[in-house]
């Protein structure tokens, strides 16, 4: 119980990790395949996560879809980055140090409700015959995979 309780301590304290949105999981990359080799992926933030970091995410997600689907380059059709609020119940008593993250976030009036925000982004992605360029927004789905890994730390030990 008490790892537990570490765990999920350290959890929300954290910007977004790079993993699956489930229910018991609000934050995380959630794809529909569209048609063949054709995708709409999101990614979910937290309050702590930057809305670059959003949109990174999404791309590094469609870019694992690409390469298992043996696309070696992919063409961004459509994106769209939005900040979701969420309203966070007034604080009924003092901050101490024994208080949760959750808890300890609450800056407001007692008496106050607050909102937070966290970043959503979402890439609409098909397969690519294109060559690679700014102007056509087609990227090659490798070496973008590899650089997002690697400026996150994702994977890389």
């Amino acid at each position: 119980m008490k790892k537990l309780l570490i765990l999920t301590m350290l959890l929300t304290g954290c910007a977004s990790s790079y993993q699956p949105h489930t229910a018991f999981n609000k934050s995380g990359f959630n794809e529909t395949e569209l048609t063949q080799n054709h995708f709409k992926i999101t990614f979910q933030g937290n309050e702590k996560t930057s809305a670059e970091r959003a949109s990174d995410l999404a791309l590094l997600r469609a870019s694992e879809l690409m390469i298992a689907k043996g696309c070696s380059n992919f063409k961004v059709l459509s994106a769209a980055n939005e900040n979701i609020g969420s309203l966070v119940l007034p604080q009924t008593h003092k901050i101490n140090a024994y208080s949760s993250t959750i808890e300890n976030r609450i800056h407001a009036d007692a008496n106050e409700f607050s909102k937070v925000y966290a970043p959503k982004s979402t890439v609409e992605v098909g397969c690519a015959t294109e060559n690679v360029g700014d102007e056509s927004k087609v990227y090659a789905s490798a070496p973008i995979n590899e650089s997002i890994r690697h400026k996150y730390g994702i994977g890389i030990k």
